[in-house]
């Protein structure tokens, strides 16, 4: 901007008198409200970065659906003869165990002081049994190994109070147990 302009605009009978103040105030607002944004932004990307290795860890409850599921296919693998694959899912099953089952969550609900201690005897027996009845490719052998992991999860799923959540103690069924149960009686309503 030339210095008439700047002076026209300060002249009292000027029709633009007051536009760049004006403007500088609008400028003033819109970076005001953008530092402001931004300051919102960073706060909320620091305080995610920051968060605890338990507030990032998934819940026990997540874990356990790919335990399920991994244990399902190694009995449904065993009962097909298909043991290299049992013995793939008997080993995920481990993975599942050293790494992800210690840094989840606990459930808030029920008692959870036993669940580590439990999850590590777990680890240290079942996958390696599973896998060494998996490589022997002998059914019988797999369904022992199967049974056992089976009665772990099941006392384990009782000392939490989620006795509800039942692990079939034969290999090729569904995990969790959805077979139909009989219908309550009157009493139970």
């Amino acid at each position: 901007m030339d210095r008439r302009e700047t002076v026209a605009c300060d002249h009292p009978a000027s029709p633009r008198r007051g536009y760049h103040l004006e403007r500088m105030r609008s400028l003033s607002l819109a970076a005001t409200f953008a530092t402001i944004i931004l300051a919102t932004l960073h706060a909320a990307c620091t305080t995610a970065s920051k968060a605890t290795p338990a507030e990032q860890a998934p819940g026990l409850g997540e874990v356990m659906v790919q335990v399920g599921r991994r244990f399902e296919v190694a009995g449904r693998a065993a009962a097909a003869n298909r043991f290299e694959l049992a013995a793939f899912e008997a080993a995920e099953l481990g993975e599942l165990f050293e790494n992800d089952v210690p840094r989840a969550s606990l459930p808030k609900e029920g008692p959870t002081a036993q669940i580590p201690t439990m999850a590590k005897a777990f680890l240290e027996s079942i996958p390696p049994e599973l896998t060494r009845a998996a490589a022997s490719k002998d059914r019988a052998a797999f369904a022992a190994a199967f049974q056992h992991a089976a009665t772990m999860c099941n006392a384990c799923h009782v000392s939490a109070a989620k006795g509800f959540i039942q692990v079939p103690s034969a290999p090729g069924q569904s995990v969790p147990m959805l077979d139909p149960l009989p219908p309550p009686s009157e009493a139970d309503r």
